[in-house]
């Protein structure tokens, strides 16, 4: 569960509710704010407007697993899977074919696979061309999940203004009632802020941290690539340690080293 998306989603709703608890209405004023016709309009045009642009095998079901994708742990096993691949370039060292027996108890399945082709001999430039695709074909996924929610927030804003347009032109088609022109305005008007708020608060932070999600893959996806090309070279474990710590961070290279001191003691 990414806690992150759940409090920056709550908090864009809870800005907006506490500004208008302390403004001069106070919070007798929250009840203005709901307007069950604007949410109509703004969610069901902007859920239906991005069915519409896109296949529908992608976007439906899809659109509702690419919404669930925000909500996930999005935290990348950086440090896990350099372990996994020094002790394998270890054991390589010595035998290649003995990493087979290493390969039920490796979780990445994009490393797995890699080492698999090792294990079975097949050609550098072949592993690389397969590797490669798998890479290619896995961030495609991710980028259409991130495409998907970045149109809604392109939607939401557009559907809140047809909203606000359609609220005045029943405004404007009848003004016997000076009265009811402001109360009628006001409900027009928060169509708009129902399309802003949707977009801002909501979709471009969940494309955000869509997108910034799959990078951080990405980077774990050419780590796995270059450890399985050392491993099939035969380099040493120690310099495929060295290259691949490159794709740290220095605070992870930094948790890096004190799992590998301690690692080092409890032997």
């Amino acid at each position: 569960m990414d806690l992150a998306a759940i409090i920056g989603t709550l908090g864009a709703f809870g800005v907006v509710i506490l500004g208008v608890s302390v403004s001069a209405i106070g919070p007798a004023g929250l009840p203005l704010l709901l307007d069950y016709p604007s949410i109509a309009i703004v969610l069901g045009g902007t859920l239906l407007a991005t069915i519409g642009s896109n296949p529908l095998e992608l976007t439906f079901p899809g659109l509702f697993k690419s919404i669930g994708k925000v909500f996930k742990s999005k935290s990348v096993p950086l440090i896990e899977t350099l372990v996994i691949i020094v002790d394998v370039a270890k054991v390589a060292r010595k035998n290649v074919l003995a990493i087979e027996d290493s390969l039920p108890s490796i979780e990445n399945e994009f490393l797995r696979n890699g080492l698999r082709l090792v294990v079975d001999r097949v050609d550098k430039d072949l592993i690389t061309d397969i590797m490669m695709s798998e890479m290619k074909y896995a961030d495609q996924k991710k980028t259409i999940d991130m495409g998907v929610v970045k149109g809604m927030s392109v939607y939401s804003p557009a559907f809140g203004m047809i909203g606000t347009l359609i609220g005045l032109v029943m405004m404007l088609a009848d003004l016997s009632d000076p009265n009811s022109i402001g109360p009628n305005m006001s409900v027009a008007l928060i169509t708009t802020l129902y399309g802003a708020l949707m977009s801002n608060g909501v979709f471009l932070p969940w494309a955000t941290a869509l997108d910034s999600a799959r990078k951080s893959e990405l980077v774990l996806y050419e780590m796995v690539r270059d450890g399985i090309l050392f491993i099939e070279k035969n380099e040493r474990a120690e310099f495929i340690e060295q290259d691949l710590m490159n794709y740290l961070t220095p605070e992870l290279k930094a948790k890096y080293e004190e799992l590998k001191f301690s690692r080092e003691k409890g032997k």
